[in-house]
């Protein structure tokens, strides 16, 4: 028995383990905020979050007037980065059918991929947000996603999970000094 015993107890941890190191990427993928930045001006703002394959995850809140859709607040974000501090760009491959965005590139943190190799996951998945609402992956392209005020939009690469959801516990601290420091910019 004793025999039986241990061999069951060292293959649950055998397959805990497994466990565990499949699903501890998944999980540290979208468990650090680096930084938070606005940009634009208007009366209304949409939140837009990158989630990296490394872990990290960036915020830019954009502020604007008249409706934009999702590539323009990307083109907006690339315009505007500078100004506030980072380096922002992105890249398209472009079909007939529009835009597919293949990478992007954040600060220290860039992911470039298509989905073209093995498990065919290694591109941008584009999610939305309205309000409250729950993140649904997007079923348009993000020259087609009109934004309005309270949406978000978010980019995360190489999973097929949801953008993490912010400020996570653990970068909370992060967090506070980051929106506490900023201003917004409204038109009068």
């Amino acid at each position: 028995m004793a025999v039986f015993s241990s061999a069951f107890h060292q293959g649950i941890r055998s397959r805990l383990g497994a466990f565990l190191v499949v699903v501890s990427p998944t999980i540290a993928a979208h468990a650090d905020l680096v930084q938070t930045w606005e940009i634009g001006e208007g009366q209304s703002s949409a939140m837009i979050q990158f989630d990296f394959l490394a872990g990290n995850t960036y915020m830019v809140e954009v502020a604007f007037d008249d409706a934009i859709s999702g590539q323009e607040a990307l083109d907006l974000i690339v315009a505007d980065s500078n100004e506030a501090g980072f380096d922002f760009n992105y890249d398209v491959i472009t079909y007939s059918f529009g835009d597919f965005l293949v990478g992007i590139a954040l600060d220290r943190d860039g992911d470039y991929g298509d989905g073209s190799s093995p498990p065919y996951i290694d591109y941008w998945h584009y999610w939305t947000q309205e309000g409250d609402a729950n993140w649904t992956e997007s079923m348009v392209g993000f020259s087609d996603r009109i934004l309005t005020d309270g949406a978000a939009d978010g980019w995360v690469f190489g999973t097929t999970d949801a953008p993490a959801q912010i400020p996570a516990p653990a970068t909370l601290a992060l967090a506070i000094p980051a929106l506490c420091g900023s201003r917004r910019r409204r038109k009068p």
